[in-house]
């Protein structure tokens, strides 16, 4: 599914199950018609660009997080609330973290009022992605065109906030979910405006309030007197890429690679192959310790071994799929001793 970038996106996204493709056998599929092959194939295909989320330790700790944040809001208060960022380099999973976040809490508070899915007089999750060079305006305005409110001409950004937190409010909406925050440059002054009106937007709403951004704690969001602001009211959370340095590491790595593998829908893969730990280590050399990079490398494998019908993922096979940038940043910062074979051959450094 596309990023939701409406209320309509995002109902779209809170309600929609993914179908896990039934497991048949070689055989099994051999025997299927052609176009029955096909069809197979494309919920094979869907399942496995899929947001299928795997519990991580990552997930467990940021959910405690927002528990806490969320009972902070039981109190009464005069005050700025608390305030949640997710940092991390790309592909470390913030945003799908974030999202799943929404999704359960958009889940519970429907379940507590019995209210179904379906229902268009509840909305308890804004999800707002900045633009860049973000101005007040902007940043308002995109808001509005979220939830569907029409800005008209001639309203300045406090005049949109206005009409955007009376909408909220009637809404109930207690959850706003800000992606791409990095974009807020704090240093500059139309950055600085905008972070100072997302400021004052979120304290006026009784809501729970999660940033997410790329490195935030390098970023400029947190430059200047409105930086230091953020700084005073914001928890980060700084998620890593996966270690390798040590049993742990090793071990909670291993288990990572176990739940993806567990999640491919080939005949012919044989369970264990990919943690090895021949295996375990040459995932992570190529991806860095990436889970995004780790999907990736283990979708596209998946992908072409049903295209040249082997149904199961083997090393050469992996080491023709071509890794996004981030992953290759990840190979620059592992020791030359530490790379494989095949990395070297391919030049990276």
């Amino acid at each position: 599914m596309a990023v939701p970038d409406s209320l309509t996106g995002w109902r779209e996204f809170v309600t929609h199950r993914n179908v896990e493709p039934e497991r048949l056998s070689t055989d099994q599929i051999m025997a299927l018609p052609p176009e029955d092959q096909e069809s197979y194939n494309e919920s094979r295909f869907a399942w496995i660009g899929a947001d299928v989320v795997i519990n991580t330790k990552d997930i467990a700790a940021v959910t405690d997080q927002v528990r806490v944040l969320r009972a902070r809001l039981a109190a009464k208060r005069s005050t700025a609330g608390r305030t949640l960022a997710i940092s991390g380099r790309a592909g470390v999973g913030k945003s799908t973290i974030a999202m799943l976040l929404g999704k359960k809490h958009e889940a519970a508070v429907r379940k507590k009022s019995g209210l179904p899915a379906g229902d268009l007089t509840v909305a308890p999750v804004v999800y707002l992605v900045v633009p860049p060079g973000c101005t007040p305006k902007m940043l308002m305005s995109a808001v509005a065109r979220w939830i569907g409110l029409p800005v008209r001409r001639g309203w300045d950004a406090p005049t949109i906030t206005d009409h955007v937190i009376a909408v909220l409010r009637d809404l109930k909406t207690s959850m706003i979910i800000v992606d791409e925050v990095h974009n807020l440059k704090t240093n500059k002054s139309a950055g600085a405006d905008a972070a100072s009106t997302l400021k004052s937007f979120t304290e006026r709403l009784d809501a729970a309030v999660i940033f997410c951004g790329i490195d935030l704690l390098d970023s400029d969001l947190l430059a200047g007197e409105m930086g230091r602001q953020i700084r005073a009211r914001t928890k980060i959370y700084d998620l890593q890429v996966y270690g390798y340095n040590s049993a742990a590491s090793r071990e909670a790595w291993v288990e990572l690679v176990a739940g993806m593998e567990a999640l491919l829908p080939l005949s012919a893969h044989i369970p264990g192959t990919l943690t090895t730990e021949n295996m375990a280590a040459y995932l992570w050399n190529r991806t860095g310790g990436s889970i995004g990079s780790l999907r990736n490398l283990l979708g596209d494998a998946a992908i072409e071994a049903i295209l040249s019908r082997a149904e199961r993922i083997t090393r050469a096979g992996l080491d023709t799929v071509i890794l996004d940038q981030e992953a290759v940043r990840g190979q620059a910062q592992i020791p030359p001793a530490a790379k494989t074979d095949a990395q070297r051959r391919r030049g990276a450094v």
